[in-house]
């Protein structure tokens, strides 16, 4: 025979106050991500617009959406803009992910009309994703340059590094701090992984900006023929 459970008992009080707050923690959690997929989405809208296409919304998954624009405004072909957001459904998860500094996440891939010029990674080091970015340059045996702690430029045969580190520096004052960028000739040609700025600081067309100037430095020779 077994025992009833009974809220007296502290084992079964515990089981159930846990369970309780996992659940209400879930709730909680996924509607705070719905809400700021929303906010995201709705800030991205005006940026993406600007540089012209036809916006398709896609969902990935509870935490992940993306925008995709096709027949953009030259230089660019199709512009995907991906958002990764951090946990908030499962709340132990929550807080570790806060503790640790982690950030909902935006990806940008581009194709451009005309491949760039560049072939290149701009990263962040101390960051996961730029040491991603960091382990594909080194597979190609590309040459390195440390500007500071905060960038390291890999180059491939071809790539001017004058060009490249007029990228970076312009990187370096703009509101938005990737984590890498990556430039390929063959499509998807751009790459930028980010944070996610904040909302109420930045607008999208600065956003917008930002790509229509990296597109003319990754054009150096091609960019005339672009515009």
């Amino acid at each position: 025979m077994f025992t009833p459970l009974s809220l007296n008992d502290p084992f079964t009080l515990f089981l159930f106050v846990t369970a309780t707050v996992m659940m209400l923690g879930f709730g909680v959690g996924r509607l705070t991500n719905q809400r700021r997929a929303r906010q995201i989405s709705d800030w991205l809208e005006p940026g993406l617009r600007s540089l012209g296409g036809t916006p398709t919304v896609q969902r990935v998954s509870r935490s992940a959406f993306r925008v995709q624009m096709l027949n953009a405004r030259k230089p660019f072909q199709t512009i995907t803009t991906s958002v990764v957001l951090i946990s908030r459904e499962v709340l132990p998860t929550w807080l570790w992910e806060r503790l640790n500094g982690r950030h909902d996440l935006l990806i940008v891939h581009i194709t451009f009309r005309l491949p760039p010029d560049l072939e290149a990674e701009i990263i962040d080091p101390g960051n996961e994703l730029g040491r991603r970015g960091e382990s594909q340059a080194q597979e190609y045996n590309w040459l390195r340059v440390d500007l500071s702690s905060h960038w390291r430029l890999y180059y491939g045969p071809g790539t001017s590094p004058s060009s490249l580190k007029a990228a970076a520096d312009y990187l370096a004052v703009s509101p938005f701090r990737p984590w890498r960028v990556a430039l390929r000739r063959n499509a998807p040609h751009m790459l930028l992984s980010m944070p996610m700025p904040i909302l109420g600081q930045i607008h999208s067309k600065q956003l917008a900006s930002m790509l229509v100037k990296l597109s003319k430095l990754a054009h150096t020779t091609s960019g005339e023929r672009q515009l």
